[in-house]
């Protein structure tokens, strides 16, 4: 029998059934060639048991799962058509593939290893450039607290710690680091994890921090096993991270063992942090260290992540284990409040911070996750023209210690360079034009050039996808994220209504800026809008703004001074609409 001359509103008896959903549903798993050329044997062959009791038989496995999950589950005894089946597929695939899956992964352990469940999910994450991620500020010093191994130092119960300290200073938490007790007996899997816990402190990084998003992002939106795991898989973060695979001879083979041990050796090192957070911010003032441990009122510890099953591909030759590829993983309760509880709130990350290097783009990771902090706060409160401290957004890039001065300041601004042309921000500039003759002088840098502002326009399909999530889950807690927004902007400071133009920091002004055509034309090429919109929204000819802008005007119009200078203020400062 041929698909061809089976008709599209034939009842289907058993032995077209299975010829049909197999050229029907082969198109899910064009990826898994094995089990597309056992499933084409099986369609297209009748075994004497099937012809006696027409339904799959037990050796079937997968297919017979198959075809009984439109038997049993789509259309349960009803008859069948191949138009039905078609309309099936079309609509529930991503469902047939999920559910197909796992039944692969028992019948062919050694090939599926390689495979994901998420495949779908970061499918869909690519074709989007982001996924979602917790905006509340805990969970933000949560994962910071991943990518700084040298704040942890050994404390008094033998364990290396670190405070979990917010932008005020204020200890919020605890966390260690402590490695997983050791069973008298141990299966080969937890064997290989074990020696994969041996490189925790040395994973301690920026890539560290995007499995914690990466994890949490998966188990926000994939379905769970009955006690709360989702698998991940090495291959997830590899195709985010666009990491290459192996080739030869102009042939793609897997990706490089090395590149599935870096990811795994980091999830195993965030399955090894213990953190306790307190039931309130405390102030601790003059300790060392972890020592005085009395002064903490915390909870008790809680890791932070639970590991679960282990997935590992052995040699087909020696049976020797090859590595690590997945392992069933959960947040515990110190983080699912964050990701589905009281404290939820969720914001968009841009996918490029996973892209960035670790090494080599550090701020760029850092300085990316933040800004997208940022903009869901700011959405909240209608801020998004709210400026940014230069020392500020410092100390979210924390970059070494041997950058200073000068280079410093280079790197700063080509990173911000960089965060622009790849589309992560819209634009930035320094509100202020830099005085040149500060440059080089004795404390420039703390005294000067940190306490200039900066304005990032963010990119504008991140303020949609902001304002989608807003109004497609309404706040329920309000006091909540405006304790967050307040921690978030504390070293960060409005422009005072009383001043032109003019940004203060904390402890010096730095004088007014003066409206000059100049700064007008530069307003209007930072804000992407033409000369006739900004006339409009200002309340003057267009004529006159052009005459103004091109300084063809002969005599000064102190009213249409005014007007511009406080559309300037609103535009720069008040977060309006059209930032």
């Amino acid at each position: 029998m041929k698909y061809e001359d089976i008709p599209e509103h034939l009842i289907l008896n058993y032995e077209a059934l299975k010829i049909v959903l197999f050229e029907e549903v082969k198109s899910l798993f064009m990826d898994r060639p094995h089990v597309l050329s056992k499933w084409s044997s099986l369609a297209y062959q009748m075994t004497k048991e099937e012809i006696l009791n027409q339904k799959p038989t037990d050796d079937m496995r997968s297919f017979g799962v198959l075809i009984s999950l439109f038997t049993e589950a789509f259309f349960h005894q009803k008859p069948i058509t191949k138009e039905m089946i078609k309309d099936v597929v079309s609509s529930s695939g991503d469902t047939i593939k999920a559910f197909i899956t796992g039944h692969l992964h028992q019948e062919f352990p050694e090939v599926e290893v390689k495979y994901s469940f998420n495949d779908n999910k970061i499918e869909e994450a690519l074709e989007k450039d982001y996924i979602l991620s917790s905006t509340n500020m805990d969970f933000h010093l949560m994962r910071d607290m991943v990518t700084k191994k040298n704040d942890f130092k050994e404390g008094e119960a033998g364990y290396l710690a670190t405070e979990i300290i917010d932008n005020r200073g204020n200890v919020k938490g605890v966390a260690e680091l402590r490695p997983h007790e050791l069973q008298t007996e141990l299966t080969i899997e937890q064997q290989v994890w074990l020696e994969t816990l041996g490189e925790t402190l040395n994973s301690l990084d920026d890539l560290t921090a995007d499995l914690f998003d990466l994890i949490s992002y998966l188990w926000l939106t994939q379905p769970k096993s009955s006690d709360g795991y989702i698998e991940f898989h090495s291959n997830d973060a590899l195709r985010l991270r666009n990491i290459k695979k192996r080739s030869f001879a102009g042939k793609e083979f897997d990706y490089r063992e090395e590149d599935r041990f870096n990811i795994m050796r980091r999830v195993a090192a965030l399955s090894s942090i213990w953190v306790s957070l307190g039931d309130q911010t405390i102030k601790i003032v003059n300790t060392e260290g972890l020592q005085d441990s009395e002064l903490y009122k915390f909870k008790d510890f809680q890791k932070m992540f639970e590991i679960g099953k282990i997935r590992i591909a052995y040699d087909k030759n020696t049976g020797e284990a090859k590595g690590i590829y997945a392992v069933q993983v959960r947040p515990t309760s110190i983080l699912t409040p964050y990701l589905e509880g009281p404290k939820k709130t969720l914001g968009i990350l841009d996918l490029k911070v996973f892209k960035y290097s670790h090494t080599s783009q550090r701020a760029h990771k850092r300085l990316t996750r933040y800004l997208n902090l940022q903009w869901r706060i700011r959405t909240v409160r209608n801020t998004l023209g709210q400026p940014f401290k230069v020392g500020t957004l410092l100390k979210e890039m924390d970059f070494s210690s041997r950058y200073t001065g000068v280079a410093l300041r280079d790197k700063f601004e080509n990173t911000l360079d960089d965060l622009q042309a790849d589309g992560v921000i819209k634009k930035w500039m320094y509100l202020d034009e830099l005085d040149e003759e500060m440059v080089g002088k004795r404390n420039w840098v703390k005294e000067y050039w940190s306490k200039l502002n900066v304005h990032i326009l963010p990119a504008d399909y991140i303020v949609k996808e902001n304002r989608k999530i807003l109004s497609s889950q309404p706040v329920t807690n309000k006091r909540l994220i405006e304790t967050s927004i307040a921690q978030s902007a504390a070293d960060i400071e409005l422009v005072p209504s009383g001043h032109s133009m003019a940004i203060q920091s904390a402890k010096d002004s730095q004088g007014p800026i003066t409206l000059t055509p100049e700064k007008m034309k530069e307003a209007l090429e930072f804000l992407n809008i033409s000369i006739r919109q900004a006339s409009e929204e200002i309340g003057i000819a267009h004529t006159t703004l052009s005459r103004y802008i091109k300084r063809e005007n002969k005599r000064q119009n102190k009213k249409n001074d005014e007007k511009m200078l406080n559309w300037l203020k609103q535009k720069l400062n008040s977060g309006s609409n059209s930032l």
